[in-house]
């Protein structure tokens, strides 16, 4: 997980919690103290509770189509820009070019002026085999599902809710055998860990109870796919 993106979660942990404490419980048992025993086996039923909310692969790589069902279909990018500025660790046209590589995208290539100067455009348009692996605006390439609870700290509590961070590792299965080819692998290095892990990787959510019992908290939800 981006180290960046960890300390502001942190930053923001307390008056996160107090706004957005919220959902449906898989189990709501006693909303008093729990045994450990008790605390591992509900955190167990959110967490896949969650993970099978997801019918198809949920982890994906990051979108490039804007987020959300209206995603467009296709996307334009300067060639000469990104080459100038890209984004970090990979610019947006070596990750295009990466997924043209394997069939998911098709590429159009086209000159215009811009500012001044002549500048290469490419237009990338989903393909079917794309559209297949397409959702919610990125494309998924493996599915995970709940391995094993490592440890929790918590339960805080913060007024009428009450919080726990939940560590555990994940089981990686069906992974899409374009997601192994290097060209996307280089493209896209958070890849690496999912399809050739060296270790199992721990993930972290927020699992807060409200009067509906225990859910993982929206604001966390994401930290489950980083």
């Amino acid at each position: 997980m981006n180290r960046h993106f960890a300390i502001s979660m942190s930053a923001g942990f307390v008056s996160a919690v107090a706004l957005l404490c919220s959902g449906c419980a898989v189990n709501p048992l006693d909303h008093g103290n729990l045994s450990k025993d008790e605390y591992r086996t509900v955190f167990s039923q959110v967490i896949r509770k969650s993970f099978a909310e997801t019918k198809t692969d949920n982890l994906c790589l990051p979108p490039l189509f804007g987020t959300g069902p209206l995603a467009p279909d296709s996307i334009e990018i300067n060639v000469d820009n990104d080459l100038k500025t890209p984004q970090s660790p990979a610019g947006r046209y070596s990750q295009l070019k990466a997924l043209e590589s394997v069939g998911l995208l098709s590429g159009v290539e086209s000159e215009r002026l811009s500012n001044g100067k002549m500048h290469k455009f490419v237009t990338y348009t989903r393909t079917d085999k794309g559209n297949a692996a397409f959702s919610g605006g990125a494309f998924c390439y493996a599915r995970a599902d709940l391995d094993s609870i490592i440890k929790w700290k918590g339960p805080l509590t913060l007024g009428e809710y009450r919080v726990a961070w939940v560590y555990y590792t994940s089981k990686t299965t069906h992974i899409a055998e374009w997601a192994s080819f290097p060209a996307v692998l280089s493209a896209f290095p958070t890849a690496v860990a999912v399809v050739k892990p060296d270790v199992p990787k721990v993930r972290q959510v927020a699992i807060d109870l409200s009067s509906e019992g225990w859910d993982i908290a929206e604001y966390s939800k994401l930290l489950q796919m980083q």
